[in-house]
């Protein structure tokens, strides 16, 4: 039996919902869905490590840590408790949003196919598109007129603008290249792809294309509004990279380098991009608002609170 089972036993199950109650040895009980793996662990001291998402988890509205959970994490580091950063953000984004709290440990980039060491600026973990996709999307959203970026490392590679949204939309961004041609942008070797457009509908022959062409990549889509610094914004975007096995894959690849066992892992997250990393782990956080499966995958669920309910959690789970 997994290790981290080791306080629950069986005691009833339900049929036909897939239900099952569980009954804790210290009096405590749970019912939860057989179809989700079950690893809670009341054993508090045995959790070595955090990953924690960013948007939507770790931040305020505003895009920065607030200083009550900034002030756990520095004590976490300070017990040796490593705390992980697993995003969708690029590199320079996830540098900008936690740079101040001085983290030494390799961060989880672009949903896992980037691993970055911080220290060494060393991209420990890089799973790039298929190139003939790569060379694929952006012809389709060249001959289609689409806004669009090529992500080559962690550059951000375009032609000018056409429009005075995107000089201001450039003019907030980091790691920003400009081309003068079509032809100079890159096809090998493409970190991620993302296409904007001004419905949520409007990326279908991109959709279209993936859908032809198939091929293991990962397509995640969203409001560029809901990203702080960029809620003026109204567009859409969507973006293609790697499969490559999501956050869980990066979060596998992390618990190698430094000798953790799932079972030793807390991993927090809000949405569907988190599901792979919260199914790894030996206790899954869902922030209130995630949609109804990351919700079934969690041990326990937080509010947001502006990002102080991650602090909250971890301060009461190591007793800081």
């Amino acid at each position: 039996m997994n290790r981290s089972l080791r306080f629950f036993r069986i005691v009833e199950s339900v049929r036909g919902d897939g239900a099952v109650i569980l009954l804790g040895d210290k009096g405590t009980s749970r019912t939860v869905d057989s179809r989700v793996r079950i690893s809670y662990t009341l054993s508090m001291a045995s959790y070595k490590a955090v990953f924690t998402d960013l948007d939507g988890t770790l931040l305020h509205e505003d895009g920065k840590i607030s200083p009550q959970t900034q002030e756990v994490l520095v004590r976490l580091r300070a017990r040796g408790v490593p705390v992980f950063i697993a995003t969708g953000r690029s590199v320079c984004a996830t540098k900008a949003a936690v740079g101040g709290l001085g983290l030494d440990t390799p961060f989880i980039c672009y949903n896992g196919t980037v691993v970055y060491d911080p220290l060494t600026s060393d991209w420990l973990r890089h799973e790039t598109l298929d190139d003939r996709v790569a060379q694929g999307l952006i012809e389709v959203a060249h001959e289609n007129a689409l806004f669009y970026f090529v992500f080559h490392k962690d550059s951000k590679v375009t032609l000018p603008p056409r429009y005075p949204f995107q000089s201001d939309f450039y003019g907030r961004l980091e790691n920003m290249r400009i081309v003068p041609r079509f032809e100079d942008l890159p096809r090998r070797s493409v970190t991620k792809v993302s296409i904007f457009t001004p419905e949520d509908d409007g990326d279908r022959v991109v959709i279209e294309y993936l859908e032809r062409h198939g091929s293991d990549h990962y397509i995640e889509r969203f409001p560029m509004g809901s990203i702080p610094g960029f809620r003026d914004f109204t567009f859409h975007t969507t973006d293609v990279h790697a499969r490559a096995g999501g956050k869980g894959a990066g979060m596998r690849f992390v618990m190698a380098r430094y000798g953790l066992d799932p079972s030793e892992v807390i991993a927090i997250g809000d949405h569907r991009n988190d599901l792979s990393m919260l199914l790894e782990a030996g206790l899954a956080v869902a922030v209130g608002d995630a949609p109804p499966e990351v919700l079934a995958a969690a041990h326990r669920v937080i509010d947001h609170d502006d990002g102080e309910g991650v602090g909250r959690l971890l301060a009461e789970i190591f007793d800081l």
